[in-house]
């Protein structure tokens, strides 16, 4: 029931119009450009869903040894059905009453007695924690349609990590289980057309690069495992090693199953005694062309989003530091990009420990004077003008953090007082310090990356750059010192002592990190906020 090579469950907004079509006739409006949205897709969701689209695409081409994707959908029921041959009937829907055959990304299984109600709503398979229920309800979807499902089997099986005690086993892409799976991507545009059909075609043009990236020892370049839930999943069963599988596979890390009964479907699932894809000693450096690799750290793992986010600072460091970040391959023009502006794409789902941290989503505009320059290798790019882009992006991020220094100073003077008869002071509500670089923090987030590439590609334009930032900064600092001394009292015994002190300290720290923001002859006092 409900397959998805011949049955119209995925709705989709074309031309104004929403309507429900198969998957084959999805992909065929995609390659057309012709996709505004998809109606019922929640923004967690998106990310998992763009990612199986163009890797099933991907894999599907490749394997039918075509290098562009069609664009009728004929064409793409078959290409999709024959990674399914044999099982083609099943492996596409998702409820098989049969559990020994596949079902969409449910493996088959022989004990099916053993598994256990799990969830009547679709949001309650998802993967989203909230410890209490707050913010985000769960398992509120009681009327819920075959996409809601849809779409949450697709996040749950590609980007779940441990979710309880119990389930403790998550996808091979991510670094252990309380890690995520973040994507940096670069796109032309946000319609779903524009980023799927340059992620398939990315994804074919880079697959010599990733099995190079991956060594040897790991995935098959010809005939390995492309869908994971076609293989049977039982107690016994050994875990599917790294050599079996292809770069592109389409993994499941739940042992889950969908039953329609009297007309509502509900999930069961029987916990893993281990790990599908027996990949632990990789930390999710699976060469994943959407994944940072975190090169400074042991083992150099995938990347973990932190609860900040992509913040300016970690942004830059992806793009510009080769040697604490390996570049991931899906911000490589294509032979077709040169001279084209584009944009980067970067989110992650965010997971503490039996929590969400939130979602996090961040796009940057990309000129074309700046993406070859950042998509460049350091061992194959002698060109200054990308050096001296990745010296300005690391200048730009050390004033900054000298700026915050200094305003963090200024305001624990401004709340400190004495705490006992020798005078001695307290460190100045550290709160409030906190608050105000927090502030200032999203100042400057919002402005880097329009500074830094908006920069000319000349030694005097990266030195006008530079004094255009260090200028701006001195501005972000005083206006939020500024909000500080009129919004917040220091103690009245020393008010006026408190704000000559702190002001004082703010301007002296911001006069020694920004130089260019002070020229000769002109009073500190005089910068208008």
């Amino acid at each position: 029931m409900h397959d998805l090579l011949t049955s119209p469950l995925v709705p989709a907004v074309r031309a104004g119009e929403r309507a429900a079509h198969s998957l084959p006739e999805i992909y065929a409006a995609l390659m057309r450009d012709d996709v505004d949205s998809f109606p019922g897709l929640a923004a967690h969701q998106a990310q998992a869903w763009y990612q199986f689209l163009a890797q099933l695409g991907a894999i599907a081409l490749h394997r039918a040894g075509r290098g562009a994707p069609p664009a009728e959908a004929g064409e793409w029921r078959d290409l999709i059905a024959a990674l399914t041959p044999g099982c083609a009937a099943t492996a596409w829907s998702l409820v098989v009453p049969d559990p020994s055959q596949p079902a969409f990304l449910q493996p088959p299984t022989r004990r099916f007695e053993d598994f256990k109600e799990f969830a009547a709503a679709p949001d309650r398979l998802d993967v989203p924690v909230t410890a209490k229920n707050h913010d985000r309800k769960r398992a509120v979807a009681i009327d819920s349609a075959p996409h809601d499902w849809l779409y949450s089997l697709v996040n749950l099986q590609t980007t779940q990590g441990q979710s309880t005690p119990q389930l403790r086993y998550g996808v091979a892409r991510m670094n252990g289980g309380h890690s995520n799976r973040p994507m940096v991507d670069r796109r032309p545009g946000p319609r779903w057309g524009q980023r799927a059909h340059r992620a398939v075609r990315m994804l074919l043009d880079r697959r010599e690069d990733v099995l190079k990236r991956a060594g040897d020892a790991l995935f098959r370049a010809k005939g390995g495992i492309v869908l994971c839930w076609l293989e049977p999943w039982e107690d016994d069963d050994e875990p599917i090693r790294p050599d079996r599988i292809d770069p592109y596979f389409i993994e499941v890390c739940r042992r889950v199953r969908l039953e329609e009964r009297n007309g509502r479907i509900r999930a069961f699932h029987k916990i893993p005694t281990g790990r599908r894809v027996d990949a632990k000693d990789l930390k999710g450096n699976l060469a994943d062309p959407w994944v940072p690799i975190d090169l400074a750290k042991n083992g150099a793992p995938a990347l973990t989003v932190a609860a900040r986010g992509f913040d300016y600072r970690l942004a830059q460091k992806i793009l510009f530091r080769r040697k604490e970040y390996r570049l991931p391959l899906a911000l490589k023009e294509l032979p077709d990009e040169h001279g084209a502006n584009a944009e980067i794409h970067m989110t992650a789902l965010v997971r503490g420990q039996g929590e969400t941290e939130g979602l996090h989503e961040r796009t940057i505009p990309l000129p074309c004077r700046a993406a070859e320059r950042i998509a460049a290798e350091p061992d194959e790019d002698d060109d200054d003008d990308r050096r001296s882009l990745a010296a300005l992006s690391e200048s730009m991020v050390k004033v900054a953090g000298g700026a915050s220094e200094a305003l963090k100073r200024a305001v624990r003077i401004y709340f400190q007082k004495p705490d006992d008869s020798k005078g001695r002071r307290t460190r100045g509500r550290p709160d409030a310090a906190a608050a105000a670089i927090g502030r200032y923090d999203r100042i400057v987030d919002g402005r880097f990356f329009d500074c830094l590439f908006g920069a000319e590609l000349t030694e005097a334009g990266f030195r006008a750059a530079e004094e255009h930032w260090q200028i701006f900064l001195r501005a972000a600092a005083v206006k939020i010192a500024r909000e500080v001394w009129a919004g917040a009292a220091a103690p009245s015994a020393r008010r006026e002592k408190a704000r000559a002190e702190s002001e004082s300290a703010l301007y002296g720290g911001l006069r020694r990190r920004l130089p260019a923001a002070f020229p000769p002859g002109r009073r500190a006092e005089d910068e208008a906020a």
